[in-house]
This record gives structure tokens, C-alpha cells and sequence, in this order.
């Protein structure tokens, strides 16, 4: 599964939105209070950041300047539980 997520998309939310940003690991490290090993295994996909803590999100978010939902990755199968659940709510 980790391989058909890496073929998706060559960079992730994070690291388009850190570069942008213009800081690197180390700063957005030191600014968000994360480790700097987690920021680079969210950006090389070792770790999940749709799994990540509330906390490490908003702390890495909130450095950024976006939002929790900018960073994590939309899989199919988010996107598949997301569609029938709007659907159960508004038919």
C-alpha cells in the first residue's frame, strides 16, 4: 500500500507546503517543536501523517501558517468513507 501512495504523488502536502514556506526540516523542526525525524518520515511516507496526533498536526500547521487538513493525504479509501458518509448526511 505504501508503494501505490509514493506512485500518487512524488512530494507530499507537507513538504510542498514547507518549501513554500521557505523553511527546512530543521527549522519547521524547531519552530513546531517536532522531531526533526518525524518531519523527514512524514515527508518520505515512512511514517502516516494522516495518523499522526491532533497535537503534532496543529503544532506543524499552525508553524506553517495552514491548515490540518492541507497536510495530510487524501486516499482513496479516506475519500471513500468521506463520499458515503456526505451521502448519509445529505441525500
Amino acid at each position: 500500500m505504501e508503494t501505490r501512495i509514493e506512485s500518487r504523488s512524488p512530494e507530499t502536502n507537507l513538504k510542498r507546503i514547507r518549501t513554500a514556506y521557505g523553511c527546512s526540516q530543521s527549522e519547521l523542526a524547531r519552530l513546531s517543536g517536532v522531531s526533526l525525524r518525524s518531519i523527514q518520515m512524514y515527508e518520505q511516507r515512512r511514517k502516516d501523517i494522516n495518523k499522526a496526533q491532533v497535537d503534532t498536526l496543529l503544532r506543524i500547521a499552525r508553524s506553517l501558517g495552514c491548515r490540518v487538513e492541507d497536510l495530510t493525504e487524501n486516499t482513496g479509501m479516506a475519500m471513500k468513507k468521506f463520499d458515503s458518509l456526505d451521502a448519509e448526511i445529505c441525500p
